[in-house]
């Protein structure tokens, strides 16, 4: 497991600043630090368009700097914001945004455009507790290394990877002791789609895939979920995270995503990290580590309920099947799948291509793209630069 100390953490008021405090994730974190008074300051919020929930948290919780992306909206921004408080704008701001120091950092960006900023940020923080699985999925080396080498801890918010990281970190033992894990299971809700047949899959609105049974989360990753694509990203940050062989990282369908990872010891002894479809758990885990926090929401004993589990059927997730082979390839494939997937999607919430259409897009993509190294993030927003044109060009076919 990745493990990297921190000094003089144990100050009573952190300061933390949030990436993508308007979305889903950065809403939940301040409710988090609202539920914790005295304990959390909030030093800069970042988001990208949406000023109105910015202006509303702003005056809430008053963080000296804030960040814009979207030019236009910042200009709004500043025209009625308190000149007291620094506005950063556009990408440039983003970047020097980044680099204002913090005890703590909630990178809850999407997409691979959280990788910049994250990289800038963890010199200038000591914890980053990361929601963004793309930075990971295309640039995991680099990423580590780079915390590692500015000793900054990373935690992980993604509810699965954090419950191995909860389950790994407390009860892992040295395997001289004969007492460590030898498997890791990753539970998957297998989305709004589980229950429908391949003929079906040709017919689904967008509604159907959005109505995710469990969770209420972006539609990118909502839409991931359907597919699998999502497990298999998580497959790969358990790997990053914890430096597992693939081999020792399983799947395993839970609908009822309340158990979120398992992790099996040599005897077959089978620990479990249980907690209700809340993002703000995980959350609240990764702000207050190493200590527990109070939450009053958890699993109610007092209530009926029962936990299902089934092998995954990988042949029904031919996309997860797709993720786990590229990973294995230790080449720029994953950044391919993981920007043809992204601009799929986004063409199939603008209802231009069917559902069945991202699958064949991905396919597509993976046959046909040229295999290089990795040599740097540079090489990372290159090849995301030239698969979101390609797959441009090909969905253009389907439209």
């Amino acid at each position: 497991m990745r493990e990297f100390p921190i000094k003089g953490y144990e100050r009573i008021m952190k300061e933390i600043a949030i990436f993508g405090s308007t979305g889903s994730i950065g809403k939940s974190a301040l409710d988090c630090i609202r539920k914790a008074p005295g304990k959390f300051r909030i030093k800069g919020l970042c988001a990208y368009s949406d000023i109105r929930t910015l202006a509303q948290q702003v005056k809430e919780f008053s963080p000296t700097c804030v960040c814009i992306v979207d030019g236009l909206s910042a200009e709004k921004f500043k025209s009625n914001c308190n000149k007291k408080i620094k506005v950063f704008s556009g990408r440039q701001g983003l970047l020097e945004f980044s680099a204002h120091k913090s005890d703590i950092s909630l990178m809850a960006i999407a997409g691979i455009s959280a990788l910049e900023p994250l990289m800038i940020n963890l010199k200038h923080t000591k914890r980053v507790a990361l929601a963004n699985k793309e930075s990971v999925v295309c640039a995991g080396s680099f990423v580590f290394d780079a915390a590692k080498a500015a000793k900054t801890e990373i935690l992980p918010v993604d509810s699965e990877i954090n419950a191995l990281y909860q389950l790994l970190k407390i009860h892992d033992a040295p395997s001289s002791n004969g007492n460590r894990f030898e498997k890791v299971y990753l539970t998957a809700s297998g989305g709004a789609l589980f229950d429908y047949s391949k003929r079906k899959l040709s017919k689904v609105t967008v509604r159907d895939v959005l109505a995710h049974p469990t969770w209420r989360m972006g539609e990118r990753i909502t839409v991931d979920c359907a597919t699998l694509v999502n497990k298999g990203f998580e497959v790969i940050e358990t790997h990053n995270f914890f430096n597992l062989a693939y081999e020792d990282i399983g799947v395993v369908i839970h609908r009822e995503s309340k158990i979120h990872a398992l992790a099996q010891f040599s005897d077959k002894t089978i620990l479990a990290c249980v907690y209700p479809a809340d993002m703000r758990i995980p959350i609240t885990f990764a702000l207050h580590y190493p200590r527990r926090a109070t939450y009053p929401c958890g699993i109610d004993f007092n209530k009926a309920f029962s936990f299902t589990f089934q092998p995954l059927a990988s042949k029904k997730f031919p996309l997860l099947e797709m993720i786990l082979a590229a990973a294995k390839k230790d080449d720029n494939s994953l950044v391919i799948l993981n920007a043809c997937d992204e601009k799929a999607i986004e063409y199939f919430l603008k209802k231009k291509i069917r559902f069945i259409d991202i699958y064949k897009t991905m396919e597509h993509l993976f046959t046909h793209y040229p295999s290089k190294k990795l040599n740097s993030v540079a090489d990372v927003f290159y090849w995301n630069t030239w698969a979101s044109q390609k797959t441009k060009e090909y969905l253009q076919t389907l439209c």
